[in-house]
């Protein structure tokens, strides 16, 4: 009976050395590192990642990850496979449209700046809710409204983008985050939005149309008006010619007769000439009528008497 009393103590014994041990030993995995306090003030030690030893129930330690971490925002948080989930941004443009940001951060902890982390700003938690969500989120909100919506819709958003992260990079690194990547993954606007920006493309286009008939008469006009210089300069030109050399005119104006009419040039100028295949044609016409006035006469010389040309 004596025993067990013996038993039990010697147990609670072991349970409470155990747990010493175990509370005052401190294992920081690959990618973190722990800032030890103690009764909840830095005490300026860090611990790297290995086995270390601190006070037990006196001391404690606050962990920070030094790997790469991800803060996204969405349309649906639970859904993402970010450490940190948040809703998205909603913001205007410029011009008054209605937008929506959806973005993610890739950052991660300075170990070095680890201590001046817990004292200013608390624990990764803390960070990421008071630095990394409320810079970003802010920015997220202001700078689009320098841009249309247009603007915002074309490829200006990488300037967005940019303008962000440019922004973000020395802000985190004051507070010792060091800042992997801003993407801005998407911009979304209302479907008014859309209808507007479809009837505007469709009236753009009709300009674009209007634009090429015009430039399409305009260059018309210029080829008419470039056909015209040319003729009124050919004319020019030509009457120079005719001037100078005057038979040009007669030997025009031969090449546009009649084939059926001949015509000839004297040393006076262009006279009109007799056709002689015409003329040809009526001689034939002619002679064989005169040959019929004429025989008759010559038969009459031939029944005279003899008796009367021997009359003396």
């Amino acid at each position: 009976m004596k025993l067990i009393p013996k038993i039990i103590i010697g147990v609670i014994v072991f349970v409470v050395v155990l747990v010493v041990l175990i509370n005052s030993m401190v294992i920081v995995q690959a990618g973190n590192v722990k800032v030890l306090t103690q009764f909840g003030r830095a005490t300026g030690i860090v611990f790297q990642p290995g086995l270390h030893v601190k006070i037990p129930f006196v001391q404690n330690t606050v962990n920070y990850s030094t790997r790469q971490v991800t803060y996204e925002t969405s349309d649906q948080p639970q859904t993402s496979n970010a450490n940190y989930r948040d809703f998205a941004v909603d913001t205007t443009s410029s011009d008054g449209q209605q937008i929506k940001l959806k973005y993610t951060i890739r950052f991660s902890i300075d170990g070095k700046k680890a201590v001046s982390i817990l004292n200013n700003i608390g624990t990764m938690d803390d960070l990421v809710e008071k630095v990394v969500k409320a810079e970003a989120r802010s920015l997220a909100r202001n700078i689009p409204k320098k841009y249309t919506a247009l603007q915002l819709y074309s490829e200006q958003v990488f300037d967005v983008q940019d303008e962000i992260e440019s922004t973000l990079r020395p802000n985190f690194e004051s507070k010792g985050i060091v800042l992997d990547e801003f993407l801005l993954r998407k911009i979304d606007f209302t479907e008014e939005y859309f209808d507007i920006l479809e009837e505007k493309q469709i009236a753009e286009e009709r300009i674009v149309v209007e634009r090429n008939v015009l430039e399409q008469e305009r260059i018309k006009k210029e080829q008419n008006i470039i056909k015209a210089e040319a003729e009124a300069e050919q004319i020019t030109i030509k009457g120079e010619s005719l001037r100078e050399y005057p038979e040009i005119i007669q030997l025009e104006f031969i090449q546009k007769l009649s084939p059926n009419i001949s015509w000839g040039i004297l040393p006076e100028g262009i006279v009109p000439l007799v056709d002689l295949g015409d003329l040809q044609k009526g001689i034939d016409e002619i002679a064989p009528e005169a040959t019929t006035q004429t025989q008759p006469e010559a038969e009459t010389e031939e029944e005279i008497p003899e008796d009367e040309e021997l009359t003396p």
